[in-house]
């Protein structure tokens, strides 16, 4: 059996004897709370966390009743350090965890379940919530962390490892044989889930990679996912839970390579996730939500960078580099709808005093890959910086004696007048493809020409003007020469009727 089909069958497994044994766990409840009473204070807890994480543990406080898996219970002021050896943690005993070898730490942690709905084959867990959690991950140039250590049950001898290596490899040629394992269903599920709350408030997750020598920050992080009802006997009406995070990330140093540069984004994320198809029962979650971000600033943004860099603009009127190389936003927000690897975004609106932009489209999240629609509309302060650049570039295409009747600022205003609202303002839609890292971003409008082509153009019709002025100017010369020649000979013939008489 594979390893997947392993863990799906564990987890069937788990399912089972649970429901089988909700009796003995409401007993065992009863007998764990007698015992808290007795001999589970606050060393004794320190020092099972200890054994069990190989960790320096230190607690404020632990409080509950006699019956505190039900009514619930509270630890406060938790610290964990990195690992440790058992010589080492024994070493410690009674000094407070140092401030740079925590690896996590708590305000306090709270936990509420149901007893009663246990028995008609409910569970209802009321809260599991921590509050101020600060927690620091560290990848080491190794590729392991510094939480790898949890994940290893023992070490291995050379001859276990070798065994181990057999075994899996056993296994791996015999999974190719058996037909793939097959996904969690709700009918995997024997019980109806019910649970208030899980998350945590005012969290901190500090992550350096030092593989890419890249830091990243999550600051003031609450998350909860909340009103979670699954009911595998009624799964039309009972397959929803609740999401909602605020959290704001940054990075702490600049990345060697991706799609940005730095970035410090805050998020504000509310909507509704359907864990469970409802016509297949297999668990391939639904996302429905609206991702806002109240304040946000990116600095070498591919995307972005390609959109300000389009060669057809550029030549038209000049890179916009005169925008700011940070993009900064305020009140951004957009609509997305997941569903098997595909995101589609609606109505996505960000901008900051340089410009506007909305957005929609689709991105596949497994592979990165756009499918995007977006436009940009310049601030009217900008039109005239657009249309100084333009003259800048109409200059020089301006050539011979087309200088005698064109000017360059005619070039531009006839050059800028397409991409003009009819509020005066820069407004370019563009087509965003390909993949995040490297972006495929073409203007879609307006449909600009080259600015020669508009320099031809006008000069076309300045070198027509020019000769139907020289046409009139004749005409008009024409007339007064013949108009003098008349007065002449009206003046000639006077005086010959002068001398008659």
């Amino acid at each position: 059996m594979g390893t997947d089909a392993v863990k799906k069958s564990l987890i069937k497994k788990i399912f089972k004897w649970t429901g089988i044994s909700f009796g003995v766990v409401l007993l065992l409840i009863i007998a764990a709370g007698i015992a808290a009473m007795i001999i589970v204070d606050k060393p004794f807890i320190e020092s099972q966390m200890e054994k069990a994480l190989h960790r320096q543990v230190r607690i404020g406080d632990v409080s509950g009743s006699l019956f505190s898996a039900v009514s619930g219970f509270s630890v406060s002021d938790v610290k964990i350090s990195n690992y440790k050896t058992d010589k080492a943690i024994e070493a410690l005993k009674g000094k407070p965890v140092a401030p740079g070898d925590t690896f996590a730490s708590m305000k306090s942690f709270k936990f509420r379940i149901s007893i009663p709905p246990l028995l008609s084959g409910k569970f209802v867990l009321n809260e599991i919530m921590l509050y101020e959690p600060v927690i620091n991950i560290v990848r080491y140039k190794s590729g392991t962390f510094n939480f790898s250590d949890l994940l290893v049950t023992k070490k291995l001898t050379p001859e276990e490892q070798a065994e181990l290596e057999k075994k899996l490899k056993e296994e791996a040629e015999a999974a190719k044989n058996q037909p793939p394992s097959k996904p969690l269903k709700a009918d995997d599920i024997p019980v109806a889930i019910n649970i208030g709350s899980v998350g945590m408030q005012d969290g901190t997750i500090n992550f350096n990679d030092m593989t890419s020598e890249q830091k990243i920050n999550l600051y003031k992080v609450t998350a909860k996912v909340y009103d979670i009802t699954i009911d595998p006997a009624n799964l039309e009406k009972n397959d929803s839970l609740q999401l909602k995070v605020f959290a704001g990330i940054k990075t702490m140093s600049r990345p060697k390579s991706g799609s940005v540069e730095s970035f410090d984004i805050g998020f504000d994320i509310a909507g509704t996730v359907i864990p469970f198809d409802k016509k297949t029962r297999l668990l391939n979650p639904e996302i429905t939500l609206k991702a806002g971000s109240p304040y946000g600033k990116m600095t070498g943004l591919q995307i972005f960078n390609e959109m300000m860099n389009v060669e057809q603009l550029t030549k038209y009127c000049g890179k916009f580099d005169f925008l700011q190389k940070d993009v900064n936003w305020k009140n951004g927000y957009v609509y997305v709808h997941y569903k098997d690897n595909i995101a589609t975004l609606k109505d996505g609106k960000i901008g900051n005093d340089d410009y506007a932009m909305t957005f929609g489209g689709k991105v596949n999240v497994a592979t990165m890959n756009l499918d995007l629609a977006t436009d940009m509309t310049l601030a009217k302060k900008h039109t005239d910086t657009v249309k100084s650049r333009t003259s800048k570039l109409a200059d020089k295409a301006i050539t011979g004696k087309t200088r005698d009747y064109l000017k360059a600022e005619e070039v531009a205003d006839a050059a800028v007048k397409p991409m003009l609202n009819d509020k005066s303002e820069i407004f370019i839609k563009y087509s965003v493809k390909g993949n995040a890292s490297k972006p495929d971003v073409k203007m879609v409008h307006p449909k600009l020409g080259s600015l020669t082509d508009v320099v031809k153009s006008l000069a076309k019709d300045a070198a027509g003007k020019v000769v139907d002025k020289a046409a009139d100017a004749a005409k008009d010369k024409a007339k007064e020469e013949a108009a003098e020649k008349t007065d002449k000979a009206k003046d000639a013939a006077s005086k010959k009727l002068k001398k008659l008489f």
